[in-house]
């Protein structure tokens, strides 16, 4: 793939990211008072945890599913940006989106230390796979069933060794 090919690949996915999390951001923004009454504030507050694990799951898929972390990122930039923009006082003095109660307060918060714990975790290293025979059947411990099979023909070097 050319350089100037995956330049714009990659600034292209970078703007679907921030514009997808500043899309998770604004639902979660409007969706999490959802289960608190308005009236006498209590309630389980259920629209908090969905809007909480929306994100984690959406960064947490960005940042599984590419090898770099600009993705996610992005993503969690956008969500990040979202939140503190509806979070912003109105012309009323407070916010009419995010009201001053325990779930605002945690929603105003919460979504930035996710985002940094979930760009910020490390990368698991994964255990290489061996190559499938060509037969498409990998031997029980892992390896390739033909090689497995060359070392039980007559001849192979471990009954060489073994007689």
């Amino acid at each position: 793939m050319p350089a100037g090919r995956s330049r714009r690949d990659l600034l292209l996915g970078l703007l679907g990211s921030l514009l997808a999390g500043l899309v998770v951001g604004t639902i979660g923004t409007f969706k999490h008072q959802v289960g608190i009454s308005a009236a006498t504030g209590t309630g389980l507050p259920i629209g908090l945890v969905l809007s909480l694990a929306m994100v984690v799951v959406f960064l947490v898929a960005l940042r599984v599913s590419f090898a770099t972390r600009w993705y996610a990122a992005a993503a969690a930039a956008g969500v990040v940006a979202a939140v503190a923009l509806l979070s912003l006082p109105g012309a009323s003095g407070g916010s009419t989106v995010v009201l001053l109660n325990i779930a605002g307060v945690v929603w105003t918060v919460a979504p930035a230390v996710l985002a940094a714990a979930v760009v910020g975790w490390p990368r698991i290293a994964r255990r290489p796979r061996s190559a499938p025979a060509p037969d498409g059947i990998l031997a029980d411990d892992g390896t390739r069933r033909v090689d497995a099979e060359q070392d039980r023909r007559p001849g192979s070097s471990e009954q060489r060794t073994t007689e």
